[in-house]
């Protein structure tokens, strides 16, 4: 709204007027971010002036050269610069800002909804397993073998999200809620989007190194908050055998870092996630808090089992509950809000899930996630 001041007006005592609000609003407490706290300044014939941001300043309801005021005010902010500065941050953030955001979008047919299906796997209880290879709907997940291996997306076979259609028109995709039931009980659940997948990494190299060679990530590119893991797909043999990542770049692009000496469990069943002492995170070195990619691992022995590397991003962390029981999470009302199922040119990632058992078999799995795109 653009207010019209009578012409009568000083425009210099009015400047040292918005300027001592402006001082004035800075030196109050903060408000808490999230709450969105404002006071109306006050009436006048033309309207309300603004709003008094607690700790941060003066908003006003129009621009400062509609009060005859040429120059910048510090902690006065205009409506014109403001909204540009809103604008910028939605595009930045993704147009939906609220929950009605949501209601429209889905009103407004952007919104998909699937459903997961997969059979029993067989699982070692307290352990983690990749429910990635898992027969059932969508098919059993693939790997590409290294060098390389591949950056995996939505079309990948096993592709939780294959049933997701890609936003259009600059729009993002939010997962609002992810849901499942299994008939054996699952204690957790991360639902994961994964960057990276090399299989036909052999633990047979006895000492010397294994060259990887991951393919560049497609999505989460600086590699910060992406994690490893490694699945077996084909079961170990008993030979104790250690995995040392010897070469991994890590999230601020520096290459040669090393990991520490992982113990692999001997006959480890397929599916299986190692290491297992910390989840499905291999504990990196020191300072890093993501992988861009891996170089080479070395192995310490000749174990004939076949293992596959996983980059991925957690997307979501589900406690579960008892078999045949139902454990949902909705991004719309966590702390942490909405929940982005971020693209690469366009396209949605490619979403699994690894389940945490508390029994020899995960049971069938089904599960649920509702998205919108806006």
């Amino acid at each position: 709204m653009q207010l019209n001041i009578p012409p009568r007006t000083d425009p210099d005592l009015l400047a040292r007027n918005l300027m001592y609000m402006g001082r004035l609003a800075r030196s109050m407490p903060p408000a808490w971010d999230g709450a969105a706290v404002a006071h109306p300044l006050g009436r006048s014939s033309a309207g309300v002036v603004g709003k008094i941001l607690p700790g941060r300043g003066l908003y006003l309801d129009c621009d400062l050269k509609n009060l005859g005021i040429m120059r910048p005010l510090p902690g006065v902010y205009e409506y014109s610069l403001t909204q540009k500065l809103i604008e910028i941050l939605r595009s930045e953030r993704g147009a939906i800002t609220t929950y009605d955001g949501i209601i429209n979008a889905r009103a407004n047919g952007k919104a998909d909804d699937v459903t997961i299906g997969k059979v029993s796997i067989t699982t070692v209880a307290s352990v983690w397993s990749s429910l990635f290879r898992a027969g059932g709907l969508p098919d059993v997940g693939t790997y590409t073998n290294i060098p390389g291996g591949a950056a995996p997306d939505r079309s990948n076979v096993g592709a939780w999200s294959l049933g997701l259609s890609n936003p259009t028109g600059g729009d993002k995709k939010f997962l609002l809620t992810f849901g499942f039931s299994a008939a054996s009980q699952i204690n957790w659940l991360i639902l994961v989007d994964l960057l990276v997948a090399a299989g036909n990494i052999s633990c047979n190299s006895s000492g010397s190194p294994y060259p990887i060679n991951s393919t560049a990530l497609t999505r989460s590119t600086t590699g910060a908050g992406v994690l490893m893991t490694f699945e077996v797909t084909t079961a170990l043999s008993a030979t104790a055998d250690n995995i040392t990542v010897s070469k991994y770049t890590n999230q601020s692009g520096t290459a040669n870092q090393t990991t520490a000496a992982i113990a692999l469990t001997t006959s480890a069943v397929v599916q299986r996630l190692l290491p297992i002492a910390l989840g499905p995170f291999v504990q990196l070195a020191t300072g890093d808090y993501g992988v861009r990619s891996v170089e080479q691992v070395t192995m310490s022995a000749g174990n004939t089992g076949v293992l596959a590397l996983n980059l991925y991003f957690p997307l979501m962390f589900v406690p579960g509950v008892g078999a045949n029981a139902f454990a949902k999470k909705d991004s719309t009302v966590e702390f942490d809000s909405l929940t982005e199922l971020v693209q690469a040119s366009g396209v949605l990632g490619c979403l699994t899930a690894y389940v945490l058992s508390n029994t020899t078999s995960s049971g069938i799995f089904t599960g649920f996630m509702r998205t919108c795109a806006g």
